[in-house]
């Protein structure tokens, strides 16, 4: 049996249905159905819930605030730009929060000086308030590489805690998303200071394979949605990613490839799929 408390082996499950499943086409989730699948969320045992981008939606910033004041064990993560505004409108939604989280990603639109300069001082603002900072790399496969690890570098540097590399067009092959994350890992010199994480998009169907390929180059929180909804076509399956790492764990364990694990209470994972289902009239599409 695996010790699940082994923290070497152990994969962060990052859901994010409350804010990016919430995009998808056809999806407006009230805030009173946010708070209701939070809390089965947290019965699950994910590790991080993003309930949502209080800087764009009114409505997000109520949710995240209210599913701060009702969660104590999960650490609830708000996105924002990283602009002042968008970095305080998360502090604020998540000042309640036991264990709070503010997600920062920088548009790459501006010189690499002031892109660079944006990130230390958005990242430097997030720490202000919390101590637990993620940000990410976006668009990390269409990046100038060099320009990509100087931006990690400079995250990290900064407070970054957890650094995510998304496919955010979701047209990665598992080769080609698993080099980026090893190319990362070697050139970044002070990437050991934080976990890093993927977010994989669905769109040529390797959300899933993407992310669970990403473990053996270093990756330690995946990011992931019930019933795989998102923008577009998707995120990775919450379901299918969690019945991966074990599959995973169940058929290797050597020096090479670690015996990952989760938290994840798998008994629920059917209630999240189903209450999802009736929220949304969207049947989950993959089989597990």
């Amino acid at each position: 049996m695996i010790d699940v408390q082994d923290e070497s082996s152990r994969v962060i499950i990052f859901d994010t249905t409350l804010r990016d499943g919430d995009l998808t086409p056809g999806v407006n989730l009230t805030i009173a159905q946010k708070l209701e699948l939070a809390e089965l969320l947290e019965a699950m045992r994910v590790d991080v819930l993003e309930v949502g981008y209080p800087g764009a939606y009114r409505k997000d910033f109520d949710a995240l605030f209210m599913v701060s004041k009702r969660i104590k064990q999960a650490t609830v993560c708000g996105l924002a730009n990283s602009i002042p505004e968008e970095i305080i409108d998360v502090a604020l939604a998540i000042k309640p929060a036991t264990r709070g989280r503010i997600h920062i990603y920088t548009p790459v639109h501006q010189s690499e000086h002031e892109t660079l300069t944006q990130i230390a001082e958005s990242i430097q603002l997030a720490r202000h308030y919390r101590d637990d900072v993620e940000w990410s790399a976006f668009n990390a496969l269409k990046s100038d590489r060099d320009f990509l690890c100087r931006s990690i570098e400079t995250a990290i540097h900064h407070g970054a805690t957890t650094i995510s590399i998304p496919d955010t067009l979701g047209t990665a092959t598992p080769e080609q998303f698993s080099e980026l994350i090893r190319s990362v890992i070697h050139r970044v010199p002070n990437i050991e200071q934080a976990a890093i994480a993927v977010h994989c998009h669905d769109d040529c169907g390797l959300a899933v394979t993407n992310s669970i390929a990403a473990l053996d180059v270093g990756v330690r929180q995946i990011e992931c949605a019930v019933n795989g909804l998102g923008a577009r076509k998707g995120n990775a399956d919450l379901a299918a990613v969690v019945s991966a790492i074990s599959a995973k764990r169940n058929s290797e364990g050597t020096t090479d490839h670690p015996n990952y694990n989760t938290i994840i209470n798998s008994h629920l994972l059917n209630s999240a799929s189903e209450l999802l289902t009736q929220m949304t009239g969207i049947p989950r599409r993959l089989k597990v």
